[in-house]
């Protein structure tokens, strides 16, 4: 099963769910998506927007390959199970959210290894035959993710939310 998680975010992510729902048949697996503040309602995949903590871990325990917003809760619980990971950061110039920070998580990720990333949709399908070859050793918990983002906080304090 694949899983897509938009995290929690007040924005919708309509522009990684569509795509997804589109080319769900062509994946050979099914695909289950948590849309988020979305109403976005698929039509090839499962759908829900919200899950407890429990029914999320059921969903990650349970992937071969989580495509994902770049967030770092949601990158920590793939990583942590050794799933591959597609990255399709949210990003300003779409209202997707206020910065463009993800990009940077996503970048970090990669430089770990443990995931690729895609900007335009429309390279969903290859990001994702291309996550399933990631050879990676079994992930040790550490703060290294948390803390590249907590640094990036600390930099953007003062500096304007939006930036197109």
């Amino acid at each position: 099963m694949i899983f897509v998680s938009v995290g929690l975010n007040q924005y919708a992510f309509d522009r990684l769910l569509g795509k997804m729902d589109e080319i769900a048949p062509e994946l050979g697996e099914e695909v289950v998506m948590q849309t988020g503040f979305s109403e976005f309602k698929g039509k090839n995949t499962e759908c829900f927007q919200y899950g407890s903590d429990a029914d999320m871990a059921k969903y990650y325990d349970k992937c071969s390959v989580l495509v994902c917003h770049a967030g770092v809760g949601t990158l920590i619980n793939g990583m942590k199970r050794n799933i591959p990971v597609v990255m399709v950061p949210r990003r300003a110039m779409y209202h997707e959210v206020d910065t463009d920070h993800q990009l940077m998580i996503a970048k970090k990720v990669i430089g770990m290894g443990r995931g690729v990333q895609v900007l335009d949709v429309e390279g969903l399908r290859e990001a994702i035959a291309e996550a399933r070859t990631l050879k990676f050793p079994p992930y040790v918990q550490d703060t290294s993710l948390v803390d590249y983002m907590s640094g990036l906080l600390k930099e953007r304090e003062g500096k304007p939310r939006y930036s197109h």
